[in-house]
């Protein structure tokens, strides 16, 4: 798994973190059959709930308005999260990037999404980002093996309860994306 994919941003302050979950295919076609649907389960944000299994937390997939889509995302949509705990906690991430790129030569393709967190999204500050952090989710595969991993860098100790999820969480999380 590439911890250096090109959407991955440095690690310049704070905390990093790096989650990876892969399986190994019997013949390429399957690798690349399951690489097809990682990568729709990844676009998919409104049942990533569903593919993670993850109780009390749930995604959503809005527009720049903060209304619901029911549709698979695209740069510039936002994702809100919510966390139940005593009561309903809602974060917001913004997707700044998702890219496929394809690497025939050396039998191998990915597709990343990258995320920050932000504020809702219908409030239209200019500065609506709220730090440096980044969360960076990469589906690869290199020949018979696919693999998908979580990517957060410069995550302050004030961050949203996105980045603050548990390592046991995001691996949930990665690991229903290929599984």
């Amino acid at each position: 798994m590439q911890e250096n994919h090109y959407l991955v941003p440095t690690q310049l302050q704070g905390n990093e973190k790096n989650i990876a979950h892969d399986v190994h295919c019997d013949i390429i076609a399957d690798a690349e059959d399951w690489f097809v649907d990682a990568k729709e389960r990844l676009l998919d944000v409104n049942h990533w709930r569903k593919y993670s299994a993850i109780t009390g937390l749930d995604f959503k997939l809005t527009d720049s308005h903060g209304k619901v889509l029911n549709r698979k995302a695209h740069k510039g949509d936002h994702i809100r999260i919510e966390i139940q705990t005593d009561a309903a906690v809602f974060d917001w991430v913004a997707i700044e990037a998702i890219e496929y790129d394809d690497y025939p030569d050396i039998d191998m393709e990915t597709f990343a999404m990258r995320v920050r967190p932000g504020e809702h999204p219908a409030n239209k500050k200019d500065d609506h980002i709220l730090n440096e952090a980044t969360t960076t989710i990469v589906i690869e595969r290199r020949g018979k093996t696919l693999a998908a991993s979580y990517h957060g860098r410069n995550e302050e100790n004030n961050a949203t309860q996105w980045l603050g999820l548990s390592d046991t969480e995001w691996a949930a999380i990665v690991k229903g994306l290929i599984d």
